[in-house]
């Protein structure tokens, strides 16, 4: 990997995206991100699972050392992603890693060079080569290419737009699992920031109707619940 020196931050702390991202991410308990940057994602999810074991990892140490102080229950390593190769390759679906690497040059405008480790075309094959001897559940996000489409063609695939200042992505979540039966989390729910606000009015709404029941009224409905959600886990 070759390194430059122009910054960018190129990072998914932008609203409407993250909460698509968020809403394909299965269960988990150990989170892995393999290309760290800001970290916008794990910083999102650790709002509601502070009891995951959270692995980060960038080869920029700027990024790093930021990460230490940011997130210091998750650990951090400054290394190449093919570090983790070994653990991965072990690891079940009780993992989740997050892939979203500096973008071959083809898909930018122009081939800028971007970030401070760039990657070249062999380096992308290599962790597509890589990850498809992964078993746990991964996601890579990737605007939508030749090589990926092809390498990531068995993988469940969400077309998402992204505007970056005045350009606007089309990138793609790359999955290598079905559709979750269970969320990590479900704080944002929806498909846009309409449907969430529908959705946590029609949450407050059913929630103030059972407070509004009799105790033993309320506790056979929560009861009948329960019992529903267990068989739909069985």
């Amino acid at each position: 990997m070759e390194k430059k020196q122009k910054k960018y931050i190129g990072h998914k702390d932008i609203d409407g995206i993250y909460h698509k991202i968020i809403n394909e991410i299965p269960i988990h308990n150990k989170y892995y991100e393999l290309f760290a940057g800001s970290a916008a994602i794990a910083k999102k999810l650790l709002y509601d699972r502070t009891d995951v074991k959270m692995y980060l990892n960038d080869l920029s140490k700027e990024c790093t050392d930021k990460l230490v102080n940011e997130i210091p229950t998750a650990t951090v390593t400054n290394n190449c992603y093919i570090s983790y190769n070994a653990i991965l390759k072990r690891a079940t679906t009780d993992s989740f890693v997050f892939i979203d690497p500096p973008y071959l040059h083809s898909t930018r405008p122009n081939c800028t060079n971007l970030y401070n480790y760039e990657m070249s075309d062999s380096d992308h094959l290599q962790l597509l080569n890589d990850v498809l001897q992964y078993s746990c559940n991964i996601m890579i996000v990737h605007p939508k290419c030749e090589m990926y489409d092809t390498a990531l063609k068995n993988w469940r695939c969400i077309e998402i737009k992204i505007r970056y200042n005045s350009k606007t992505s089309i990138e793609c979540l790359y999955m290598n699992y079905d559709v979750p039966p269970e969320l990590h989390t479900y704080s944002y729910i929806g498909k846009d920031c309409w449907d969430r606000q529908r959705i946590k009015r029609k949450t407050k709404s059913f929630i103030q109707k059972l407070e509004n029941l009799p105790l033993p009224e309320r506790t056979a409905i929560l009861n009948s619940l329960n019992n529903y959600f267990k068989k739909q886990t069985t």
